[in-house]
């Protein structure tokens, strides 16, 4: 039984309010942190100024105190019941899934990859390192994300070392040319280069790295209603220009992670992409916001093979959940990803393996070091496990001919 609730102003990554949920029952303590983006989809969640939920607080503690902290699921049905809407404009979802995330926690004694039961054999997922930043997180490029997959590796403890001797060998690289500036919030080399000349770089470092590359376009935010805006290129492109310049840049490099491509709304060019880019991951971020409403729609228009799933973009764990049976019935590969103003909470990792997500999107460096620790740990915890099967990937990294 929860015995007693109490909440925390803590710091995340950027030094901004963030809030901290701990529950207490007979077997202890359990908490969660909740994280919190920069750039942000408008169809996300509603969050709430740090005073606002302490002011709100009391009456929502008085629905959880008295639970059965193992019926996590009767939990969550309470959360969304005095929530009482569909945005969690009331509450503000960083309440809403802390409650959630240390109720499972509790549920599940601190194991919460138990959250679905026992498996026979665990998939665990690959890294998607962040090397080279931009757009709103800071650095000279228009797009957001340069992306690493160390899509051999065989164990978690590889996998990140890989991506961690990547994005080093990255940064001495940009050092020795005097290209680099500095860092971004998520740790990712800030640089002198445009969009084109940092996947030169990417593209001749990788071929001594078994990485494939990716970008994380995040398009909104260079979308003025009417153009895709490349200050760096001096360039503005169209709707057309635009996917034509994606298809090319992913043919090019040879990208095989390609998120949010186009802005937020254009379920039909994204459609169009998917078409285009066989045995790529096209995927969807913004585009979705891990909302079931705006799956369904990218559902309906094919627009894509992938969604990126941020909890705290939608709601509790046991609606996350939903969401992620929605992806898989109609074959969309859910990927799992940190926010930009991270902690060092580990629940996503444990998420990961509950939800089958063949990739994790988490930061070298920073507060997402635990996360990666934390996968460690639970390798060397399940008697039969395996790294995942990328899709469209063989062993080798080739494209599965049957796939295209």
């Amino acid at each position: 039984m929860i015995k007693d609730v109490r909440i925390y102003n803590v710091f995340n990554s950027k030094g901004e309010n963030a809030l901290r949920v701990k529950i207490k029952t007979e077997n202890g303590f359990f908490t969660a942190t909740i994280p919190s983006g920069t750039s942000k989809g408008k169809n996300e969640a509603k969050d709430l100024e740090i005073n606002k939920i302490f002011e709100i607080f009391p009456k929502v503690r008085k629905n959880i105190i008295g639970l059965d902290e193992t019926d996590w699921i009767t939990a969550d049905e309470i959360i969304e019941q005095t929530e009482n809407s569909k945005d969690y404009r009331h509450m503000g979802i960083s309440l809403a899934l802390g409650l959630s995330i240390a109720i499972a926690k509790a549920s599940t004694n601190n194991e919460l990859w138990r959250l679905r039961g026992t498996k026979e054999r665990y998939s665990f997922p690959y890294p998607v390192g962040n090397v080279i930043g931009g757009g709103k997180h800071g650095g000279k490029t228009t797009w957001q994300e340069f992306l690493s997959i160390p899509y051999k590796a065989k164990t978690p403890m590889e996998a990140t070392h890989l991506n961690y001797e990547f994005w080093k060998v990255v940064g001495e690289e940009l050092k020795k040319n005097g290209w680099l500036t500095g860092r971004n919030i998520e740790n990712a080399w800030t640089t002198k280069l445009d969009d084109l000349k940092t996947l030169d770089v990417l593209s001749t470092i990788a071929e001594d790295f078994d990485v494939k590359l990716g970008v994380d376009f995040a398009a909104s935010s260079f979308w003025n209603g009417k153009y895709y805006v490349y200050k760096a290129l001096n360039k503005n492109l169209d709707r057309d220009k635009q996917i034509d310049a994606v298809t090319r840049v992913a043919e090019v490099y040879d990208l095989y992670y390609i998120e949010d491509p186009l802005h937020e709304e254009d379920f039909e060019g994204f459609a169009e992409l998917t078409k285009r880019l066989h045995g790529r991951l096209v995927i969807g971020d913004d585009l979705y916001c891990t909302n079931p409403e705006r799956i369904k729609m990218g559902i309906s228009f094919k627009a894509t093979n992938a969604v990126i799933v941020k909890p705290n973009q939608y709601g509790t764990l046991l609606q996350v959940s939903k969401a992620v049976k929605l992806m898989k019935k109609y074959g969309l590969i859910p990927i799992l990803s940190h926010r930009s103003g991270e902690t060092e909470d580990t629940w996503i990792s444990d998420l990961s393996l509950v939800w089958d997500s063949p990739l994790i999107k988490i930061g070298n460096l920073g507060p997402d070091i635990p996360k990666h620790s934390r996968l460690a740990e639970i390798w060397e915890d399940v008697p039969e496990k395996k790294m995942t099967s990328l899709p469209f990937l063989t062993e080798k990294g080739e494209t599965k001919k049957e796939e295209l």
